[in-house]
């Protein structure tokens, strides 16, 4: 599945799933959403305004002031109805241009229309009626630049949320090196079977990476040959792939972040923590979907 909106990240988004549809020889339906909510239309109807900073005579941050929810402006119903008429007509555009980039590349696809006050309720919506592999978005409608890490709206709520796997993308349209972090629990054998079967058929290169708490590596130095079987098993679980293996002291979050900016890493590929929990990610795994400056594929 392949929501699009014509952001930059998401056209990163269509080139990605070309790669991935090709070398499966998987279908695709790519699905738009027609913003019906009456806040984007009152953007589109009003100019911005802009609000001066409050004093900081009290020692406070400076702070912006911000209008009132309800601003007073009553947008006629056929005003309304044209705004949602010209993203429609957008909409349109924008799903036949992408079925022609993906049918160009001989890939089987379909597209749907939707229309709704919240995109990744539609998508999420989408993904309980049909049997789908795999959501591939894009990390922000609002970036423009390719090393703006920043994670959009859309792209949290379907990480939270999403019983299907998730690949955020940025920067990156194609895998040749895959970053698999391991800590030795039963539920990461999906994340290395996953990047098994991404990494064969595209030839790319995998790296097993264990992260050590330094504290605790300080006051049980023996923890090392913990890490190093982690390593090991995580290498066995990957049969003939010959993974590179990297343990590294540190802040796992962080150093996840850093050792796929070092290596040149196209996908880093992880399980979702704490599946009860209503956030649905655990703190290492959201901050790296969030922070990461390279495509990242969440697993439930």
């Amino acid at each position: 599945l392949l929501p699009v909106d014509g952001s930059f990240q998401s056209r990163i988004a269509v080139d990605m799933t070309i790669f991935l549809a090709k070398m499966f020889n998987a279908s695709v339906t790519v699905m738009h959403v027609v913003s019906t909510d009456i806040k984007t239309v009152y953007k589109t109807y009003i100019p911005r305004e802009n609000y001066a900073p409050i004093s900081t005579a009290t020692g406070q941050f400076p702070r912006t002031l911000k209008p009132p929810e309800d601003r007073g402006y009553l947008i006629p119903e056929q005003v309304v109805n044209e705004v949602i008429d010209t993203y429609r007509t957008e909409g349109e555009t924008l799903l036949s241009e992408t079925v022609a980039l993906l049918n160009k590349e001989h890939i089987t696809v379909k597209q749907k229309l939707f229309y709704g006050d919240h995109i990744a309720q539609a998508v999420l919506d989408e993904t309980e009626k049909e049997n789908y592999d795999l959501v591939i978005v894009g990390s922000s409608g609002d970036i423009e630049k390719e090393t703006d890490p920043h994670l959009g709206s859309v792209a949290t709520k379907l990480a939270h949320a999403t019983k299907c796997p998730l690949l955020v993308v940025r920067q990156k349209s194609k895998i040749s090196k895959i970053l698999v972090p391991v800590d030795g629990s039963a539920e990461e054998k999906k994340a290395l079977q996953s990047a098994k079967l991404i990494a064969k058929p595209s030839m790319s290169q995998i790296i097993l990476l264990h992260v050590q708490e330094k504290s605790l590596l300080r006051i049980r130095p023996q923890m090392r040959e913990v890490g190093i079987q982690i390593l090991s098993q995580a290498e066995g679980e990957l049969q003939d792939m010959s993974p590179e293996k990297q343990l590294v002291p540190g802040d796992p979050a962080k150093t996840i972040i850093e050792t796929a900016k070092k290596d040149g890493v196209d996908l880093i590929v992880m399980k979702k923590r704490h599946p009860t929990s209503i956030f649905g990610l655990g703190s290492v795994t959201d901050h790296v979907v969030h922070h990461a400056t390279v495509p990242v594929l969440l697993l439930k």
